[in-house]
């Protein structure tokens, strides 16, 4: 990818992220997921829902190769970011966000997991996926699946992937992908969103806020 393509990817990144997030909220507003905001969180920046919603059934893999499912998600708190390992500037960036993100919880009393899930199974193997992930952070996850299985998910979530071909180099395409950090409860429901702009004091502050009223 040349140097002039770049700031056009993360444009469109961005605008699908806008996309997702609007698409997602009318869908919460329509029943009801985004109403009466709880009065101690009215002015957080992250997007709270009144009733966090429950996630349907699937089974992917991290980069250990065992699997993950909604299990995977229970009984702690889960930053959840969508992206890939080929991606040039969007998914460095807020994984390093993320990263900053943990080292301000690390003293919480309870686990925080941080999980960098694929969008681009062809190319994102668990072991890619390993490698990817620890380089900002030991202690992240890194997941992939089938195109199938990690559509299924994407689905339920409102987050939104799409392959950009190149005609000129078929396999270093790009994915323009939702670019938000999504927030998983104890319960492994769907409880809030993070939009870009990213940073990580804004996410703590609001992380501590949503926790305390859990």
């Amino acid at each position: 990818m040349t140097a002039q393509r770049t700031p056009s990817k993360l444009r469109l990144a961005l605008l699908f992220a806008v996309t997702a997030v609007l698409a997602l909220a009318a869908g919460y507003w329509a029943s009801g997921f985004l109403l009466n905001r709880p009065a101690g969180l009215a002015d957080l920046q992250a997007t709270h829902f009144r009733e966090a919603r429950a996630l349907q059934p699937f089974e992917l893999v991290d980069h250990t190769g065992k699997a993950f499912t909604n299990t995977a998600l229970k009984g702690h708190w889960s930053f959840i970011f969508f992206g890939y390992t080929h991606c040039p500037d969007v998914c460095p960036t807020t994984l390093s966000v993320l990263n900053s993100v943990a080292k301000r919880l690390q003293d919480q009393a309870d686990p925080i997991r941080y999980v960098f899930i694929s969008v681009d199974p062809e190319r994102d193997t668990p072991d890619k996926m390993g490698q990817f992930v620890s380089y900002f952070n030991a202690e992240f996850i890194g997941v992939t699946g089938t195109p199938g299985a990690i559509g299924q998910l994407t689905r339920q979530l409102g987050v939104i992937a799409a392959r950009v071909e190149d005609e000129a180099d078929a396999e270093n395409y790009l994915v323009d992908h939702t670019a938000s950090i999504l927030l998983i409860d104890p319960d492994g429901h769907f409880h809030a969103l993070f939009s870009p702009p990213l940073k990580a004091a804004n996410i703590v502050a609001d992380f501590i806020r949503i926790a305390q009223a859990y």
